[in-house]
């Protein structure tokens, strides 16, 4: 009786890893005949799916493709992250002969409007101006240099993170050493100096905007700045 138990048990495992190996061998000289692309969130903007799926097949020729288990998906990977647009991609397998494709774009955060055009996300990368889309970001008036590009971050960072002054921000300029910025509802030009004591600046700056929101009738500025500590000066 325990013979049979044994023999039976010997038997049944022996069945399932059959059927496991023949169903590994059988997915993996299936070919790839689709290819499905997701974005994060479900937002494309600079890329689509036709965009993707051009690049992958211009690399590695037209579909079906070779057995699963031989394509390098790292280097598909490291195809996709080539692509000036393309922040971070993940390829991996579905059955039934499908590669699934995972892209999160580059966000852009502001746009260089100099001699050379083109976008910075907020890790200081630099990608081009796009035809599919073109993002509501503040502008970069002139050439942006090295030495200039952390302040500037810092400085759409700090401005960025309130609520006001990301929907106010229209541009941004460097020359005589300041930073000077321009509002969407306001015609005056904000001097904000370098960007030490910047959010001392920030809470200068919304006060003044308050304050001619509720005084509109009152002096007009060309210009205010906030280089100096605890004051508002306007020209």
């Amino acid at each position: 009786m325990r013979l049979k138990k044994y023999l039976f048990f010997a038997f049944g495992l022996s069945f399932t890893l059959l059927m496991t190996a023949f169903a590994h061998y059988r997915n993996s000289v299936r070919l790839v005949e689709k290819i499905t692309v997701e974005f994060e969130a479900q937002q494309s903007q600079f890329l689509n799916d036709s965009i993707v799926n051009k690049l992958l097949i211009q690399n590695k020729g037209a579909l079906p493709w070779e057995a699963k288990d031989s394509l390098a998906l790292s280097k598909l990977e490291h195809l996709l992250e080539n692509d000036p647009y393309v922040k971070n991609a993940d390829v991996y397998h579905f059955q039934q002969g499908v590669l699934g494709v995972r892209i999160q774009e580059k966000k852009a955060i502001i746009r260089i409007q100099g001699p050379k055009q083109y976008y910075m996300d907020s890790s200081g990368d630099f990608f081009p101006i796009s035809k599919n889309y073109t993002p509501k970001v503040p502008l970069y008036w002139g050439t942006l240099e090295e030495e200039q590009k952390p302040d500037l971050l810092f400085l759409v960072d700090q401005l960025n993170a309130d609520p006001f002054l990301r929907n106010e921000l229209a541009s941004i300029q460097y020359r005589s050493n300041s930073f000077f910025i321009g509002l969407r509802s306001f015609g005056f030009e904000v001097e904000i100096g370098q960007v030490r004591r910047l959010k001392e600046k920030i809470s200068k700056l919304k006060v003044f905007c308050a304050y001619r929101e509720s005084h509109p009738s009152t002096t007009e500025f060309s210009r205010i700045n906030l280089k100096f500590k605890n004051q508002v000066v306007g020209s």
